[in-house]
């Protein structure tokens, strides 16, 4: 990574200062790796390392990296912001590029010590209402470590992006769509085989990659993954030699900004032969290898994919071609650069973890602390911080959201403008909706929170599209009460088209008299169960 003059210096500067604080200097780590790896060894730091640093055509090894952390005593996510990479930045360009194929997502990048906004009921606000803006019901409270408000389970959930190939479940969930499944429901197949948990969303593995879907039981161990409205293939699994159920789907987040027809390929179309499920690789070669077959790319498809991550990340060294990406899978040596890693990743849909294990480092391995926030470019508090002691209060509406939200995947919180298409949102430009008991759109049961682009205010309705691609409104009628819906204008009326179970005749308001529109909603998290 090449850096101007005064990053070179500020890196500098800064691992001289970590190094200061462990009681080390930079001769002192260059031959503890000389000792214990090696002169020739990958993870060998130079004692000139800093002239290196300085020249500016230089940057470290992960392996370099990892005798930095291990030597330290720091942690190695923390070592890659010294050198200016950031890892949670893979789960962000996942939700912002489109896959073809289902891929999980990392929620374990998130970095612990970061400081976010957190929240405080509103003083004397009353119990909240069916439909109203966040911002009355919640104000901003002084920021907070994340590890302090982390709710207890959360590694017992996974999370995934549905495919643009391999959308089994819909028009229920869409391409791009985020779901969050709960592993703890996964342990066999009986539950399914006796109807425990009817219609129900079933995050599934086989050979060929990742699918979101329903299950009909044929025995306690075969099943069918079942698509209703699109041609895939009725293929029996045998569970869990050719299939492994990963867990229940809970909770979707999905954004309307630009809904897309899924693509059935001739392959999922056509009845396929199950294999069996294998143990995961740990030769990096074929790891490469089967996690790019199972996302349906090839090398010309996935070196464009990194062209847009060089691109985004504003940075060439990303981009890898397809040569470069033929190679990988040949050998069994990692790329030199970090940046190569980062992009391998996000377009094979890798855990970054994983990556680690199959070239020989491993995270419990390396050291464990975190580095100072004035040593590692973290961004800092804005105010008074809350004490990491405190837990998040279980009374109000924030008790109340956190309990159903179970728990609120605040790893994608720098997703959120890619998800919504707000560059800058406030509060209000978000809807709890969690308290309506007779929704007018089957997206809106079991819903909890809607993002609103307040700036959408013309209400458009296309009689061409279906249910799935009509856009949704929310508005402020003149008793004060909020109302969710798809709606068009005919000649200053608003005239509602509901969509809910029970018949319901469209309902006319005089538009900015009896009601007006509020904005256009653009993304809805709901729950699944």
């Amino acid at each position: 990574m090449e850096f101007r003059v005064s990053q070179k210096t500020a890196v500098v500067e800064r691992v001289g200062a970590i190094l200061a604080s462990k009681d080390l200097s930079l001769y002192q780590v260059s031959q503890r790796t000389r000792s214990v790896y090696g002169r020739s060894s990958p993870y060998f730091l130079p004692h000139n390392l800093y002239y290196d640093i300085g020249h500016g055509t230089f940057s470290p090894s992960l392996h370099q990296l990892f005798a930095l952390s291990k030597i330290s005593g720091c942690r190695l996510n923390d070592w890659l912001r010294v050198f200016g990479f950031n890892v949670e930045d893979i789960v962000r360009l996942q939700v912002l590029l489109s896959p073809k194929r289902t891929m999980l997502l990392d929620s374990s990048l998130d970095d612990s010590e970061n400081w976010i906004p957190w929240f405080r009921n509103k003083s004397g606000s009353p119990t909240a209402p069916p439909i109203a803006p966040i911002g009355q019901l919640l104000d901003f409270g002084p920021p907070r470590r994340l590890h302090s408000v982390q709710q207890p389970k959360a590694t017992d959930f996974l999370y995934a992006k549905i495919g643009l190939q391999d959308a089994f479940a819909f028009p229920d969930l869409l391409p791009g769509s985020i779901v969050r499944a709960n592993t703890r429901s996964a342990k066999s197949m009986i539950a399914v085989a006796n109807g425990k948990v009817p219609g129900s969303l079933y995050l599934l593995e086989h050979a060929n990659g990742f699918c979101c879907c329903r299950l009909q039981a044929v025995d306690k161990h075969r099943g069918v993954a079942l698509s209703t409205q699109l041609p895939y293939a009725q293929v029996e699994l045998e569970i869990p030699c050719e299939a492994r159920v990963l867990g229940i789907l809970d909770l979707e987040i999905r954004s309307l900004l630009k809904p897309e027809q899924p693509d059935v390929p001739k392959e999922l179309a056509n009845h396929w032969r199950p294999l069996k499920l294998t143990a995961k690789e740990t030769k990096l070669s074929r790891m490469l290898r089967r996690a790019r077959l199972r996302t349906g790319m090839s090398f010309r498809e996935a070196s464009a994919m990194s062209r847009r991550i060089a691109s985004e990340l504003g940075d060439k060294q990303y981009f890898a071609a397809p040569g470069s990406l033929s190679d990988y899978e040949a050998i069994d040596a990692p790329p030199r650069h970090v940046h190569k890693v980062i992009t391998l990743c996000v377009v094979y849909g890798l855990q970054f973890s994983t990556f680690l294990n199959s070239i020989g480092l491993h995270l419990e391995e390396a050291g464990q602390d975190p580095i100072p926030d004035n040593l590692v470019p973290r961004q800092p508090p804005t105010g008074r911080s809350g004490s990491e002691d405190d837990v998040p209060t279980k009374n109000g509406f924030l008790g109340q959201f956190l309990k159903r939200s179970e728990p609120v995947p605040a790893f994608l919180r720098g997703s959120l403008p890619v998800l919504s298409g707000l560059k800058r949102s406030s509060l209000n430009d978000f809807f709890w909706v969690g308290g309506d008991e007779n929704p007018l759109h089957p997206l809106l049961v079991n819903g909890l929170i809607v993002a609103v682009n307040r700036h959408r205010k013309k209400a458009l309705y296309f009689r061409s599209r279906p249910l799935w691609q009509q856009p949704l409104y929310i508005l402020l009628r003149r008793d004060g009460t909020y109302m969710c819906a798809c709606c068009s204008l005919e000649n200053g009326t608003l005239v509602i088209h509901p969509y809910s179970l029970d018949y319901q005749r469209p309902e006319q308001l005089r538009n900015r008299r009896d009601a007006e529109v509020v904005g256009q909603i653009v993304t809805i998290a709901r729950t699944l169960l």
